[in-house]
């Protein structure tokens, strides 16, 4: 028996509606599947970004550590105290590199044009920040310019002073000698020559330029040679009561002419000096760069989240 054309009809609206539901169905499915394997991606995406403000912001603590701990190694005053604060910066500077080599993974994945630019610049600025420390950090702890000073206004101070606490006996001893007037006078002349040599030895620890430090050792030679020939004159002026203040005198001048040696020495090497040129010039001006590059990758890399 033949169906009815209104029975046709509901089949045929059933089974065009059963298609719809299929291809809706496998449309639906098609973009869920798109979706769900791609959130990964948006998610490491995020992580990604996410990790690379959190380096960022380590780069630029860690950096400023470095840099204070090195500025406390330049200022600090005794050898230990130096060598401390010279460990931290370059315990500062080692977490630095780290995180800066895990950050250049992460660009270098993405790359990100701006971002890779800016990685670019910093290696080159951290380079420079660290070959100065590598100068720097060796001369903090020397502390030269500060053990020199000790010297001069201690054992320097006191053979002066032993020195010329001889010279006044002397004058005392020779008081009725008929030379007695002479022997003052080369007395006088021994202990200001010497003294001469003592006060160049502040200006010749702060002296930078080693011309100027030949020039106040040249003022030196030529107050030592007035201090010998003012001894040496003194010993043909003095009678025997007098000689054993004179040789003491003698005694004490050549215990401070050691001492001076060593001032000399040690303020040559100028270690004190030379770092805090490099802290306060070179160094200085890298570090605001240095800083200046990661704040402006910190700006790009949180403008792409």
């Amino acid at each position: 028996m033949r169906g009815s054309p209104g029975t046709k009809n509901v089949g045929l609206i059933l089974t065009v509606a059963a298609a719809f539901v299929v291809v809706a169905l496998t449309v639906v499915v098609f973009w869920v599947s798109k979706i769900t394997s791609t959130r990964p991606n948006f998610e490491e995406l995020l992580s990604n970004t996410m990790r690379k403000i959190q380096l960022v912001s380590a780069l630029r603590i860690n950096l400023h550590a470095s840099v204070e701990a090195e500025k406390s190694a330049v200022l600090a005053d005794t050898d230990e105290a130096s060598q401390s604060f010279a460990d931290q910066a370059d315990h500062a500077s080692s977490a630095v590199e780290q995180a800066r080599k895990e950050l250049e993974q992460l660009i270098e994945a993405e790359k990100i044009p701006k971002e890779m630019d800016l990685l670019g610049e910093f290696n080159g600025c951290w380079e420079r920040f660290r070959e100065i420390d590598r100068t720097l950090l060796p001369l903090a702890v020397q502390n030269t310019n500060l053990k020199a000073f000790n010297l001069s206004f201690g054992p320097a101070s006191e053979a002066i002073r032993r020195m010329e606490l001889a010279l006044t006996k002397l004058i005392d001893i020779s008081s009725a000698s008929p030379q007695a007037s002479q022997i003052v006078k080369e007395a006088f002349e021994a202990l200001t020559a010497a003294v001469k040599i003592h006060a160049s030895q502040a200006p010749h620890i702060a002296e930078v330029s080693d011309v100027r430090m030949d020039e106040i050792e040249a003022a030196m030679g030529g107050y030592d040679q007035e201090v010998n020939d003012s001894l040496s004159a003194l010993g043909k002026l003095v009678d025997l009561t007098g000689k054993p203040a004179l040789d003491a005198a003698g005694a004490d001048y050549g215990d401070f002419k050691k001492i001076n040696a060593e001032v000399i020495r040690l303020s040559r090497e100028n270690s004190n000096v030379r770092s805090l040129a490099l802290s306060l010039g070179q160094k200085r001006k890298v570090t605001a760069q240095c800083e200046e590059i990661l704040s402006a990758l910190q700006d790009t890399v949180q403008s792409t989240r």
